[in-house]
């Protein structure tokens, strides 16, 4: 009912179908050996929680190839990396580095609609934060298309940051994050960030460094 805005008669509705969604797909149960391929490329990563709680993953946009996975093992590997969050906190915050998107990302819109729709539709008001950085003029029109499947409520928490580096460290220091970023991203924290890097879950020593 929180998502939606405390109306139980419209909230119900969706809890049927995210109890029905639940009973059949069984998210608590999805492994990395659901989704080995999404996993191993590197997309994601948990930074670790800040002081107050929230779980922070860095998106390497970068390290996005979906022609290597279908869009089911998308969505196996949203739903592994949401279901790890939400067992670490309450909400979650996501840093997506949109360096490396390319024309050929936009072919896959209906992976980004899937996303949506999971992280909406069954994990609503988890998202706290989501911070947009180091942004490619091409990815102008893409957003357009993108912000379609995104609901107000999930809007009003996308902040695009501006490229300076002291634009990036205040919007991580305003959402707690900055003692998690890696030194690559002017950071305080040295050493290399592994994948998925999530308390009690095993990394993949073949998923690209950071």
């Amino acid at each position: 009912a929180r998502a939606r805005q405390g109306d139980l008669k419209q909230a119900s509705p969706f809890l049927r179908a995210d109890l029905a969604w639940r009973a059949q797909k069984r998210p608590e149960a999805t492994t990395q050996a659901d989704c080995p391929t999404a996993l191993a490329s590197g997309v994601d990563r948990m930074l670790g929680c800040t002081p107050a709680g929230l779980p922070v993953v860095l998106v390497k946009i970068g390290l996005w190839d979906p022609s290597q996975y279908d869009a089911d093992e998308y969505d196996r590997f949203n739903v592994y990396i949401m279901e790890n969050l939400c067992r670490r906190g309450e909400r979650f915050i996501l840093i997506f580095d949109m360096k490396g998107w390319k024309l050929s990302h936009a072919l896959y819109m209906r992976y980004i609609a899937r996303l949506m729709s999971t992280l909406q539709d069954h994990y609503p008001e988890r998202l706290a934060h989501a911070l947009v950085i180091r942004v490619p003029g091409i990815f102008a029109a893409s957003w357009r298309i993108i912000k379609r499947f995104i609901d107000t409520a999930t809007a009003s928490k996308v902040e695009f940051i501006g490229a300076s580096a002291e634009a990036e460290r205040s919007a991580f220091e305003a959402v707690g994050a900055w003692g998690l970023i890696p030194e690559s991203y002017g950071g305080p924290r040295g050493g290399a960030v592994p994948v998925p890097n999530i308390p009690g879950e095993p990394n993949v020593s073949s998923a690209p460094p950071l």
